[in-house]
């Protein structure tokens, strides 16, 4: 929580947080490496994918992908198969997988939106985030693009692209995002209160490193005191 009081923006990851991959694209690529995904399962591995990355240090998507090869009971001799699936998959532009939005996301930005206080979005993405976020409907007007501003999480200089064009000092800001090496540490180096989006747990770090949520209603929560 901003030592100031109640926060007067809030920045916002776009994958994992207003996005989630298209888990009939995943599970598609998934099949055809042998496994047997269950699509209600892929919303879990999303975030225990991010973790897997978390838990090393390192934004190495391979990780990623074999979690989800590994959740899926992919064979382990076509692991690499599937591996190497989901990494043509996910170089795809951003609106053709990012494109499912979390049940409660919209409700719950109008919610945001409703008590005054600023919205943008940070996303590391390939210049085409804010198309999809206007595809997917999702109501946010600005945008920092990595692709666009040459910046990328946790480049600290991301986020203050971000204050400067909301005019707000950082510890006035709050962040949110699902991956604590991109969001949380680069919120922190931006003097930026992080939130991690953290919905099943998976987070590595020990309890007390950082603050968690489950769900955007607690920044709804959070914002309105």
């Amino acid at each position: 929580m901003p030592e100031n009081g109640r926060p007067k923006a809030v920045l916002l990851d776009a994958g994992g947080v207003l996005l989630l991959p298209n888990p009939w694209a995943v599970a598609a690529t998934l099949r055809a490496a042998g496994g047997r995904p269950d699509l209600r399962t892929l919303h879990r591995a999303h975030y225990s994918g991010i973790a897997a990355m978390d838990r090393v240090g390192q934004a190495d998507w391979r990780l990623y992908f074999a979690n989800l090869a590994a959740v899926a009971d992919v064979p382990p001799d076509r692991r690499d198969d599937a591996v190497a699936g989901l990494a043509a998959l996910f170089g795809a532009p951003v609106y053709s997988l990012w494109n499912v939005v979390p049940d409660g996301v919209i409700e719950n930005l109008q919610h945001l939106a409703a008590t005054g206080v600023a919205i943008a979005v940070v996303s590391n993405a390939d210049g085409l985030v804010e198309e999809t976020l206007r595809r997917c409907e999702v109501p946010v007007e600005v945008v920092i693009d990595s692709t666009v501003v040459g910046y990328a999480k946790p480049d600290p200089e991301i986020f203050r692209i971000a204050l400067n064009r909301l005019g707000i000092s950082a510890d006035r800001v709050v962040h949110v995002g699902d991956m604590a090496l991109a969001d949380v540490d680069g919120a922190r180096a931006a003097g930026i209160h992080p939130l991690h989006l953290d919905p099943y747990g998976d987070c590595p770090h020990p309890p007390g490193a950082h603050a968690h949520i489950r769900s955007l209603a607690e920044v709804v929560e959070l914002v309105r005191g």
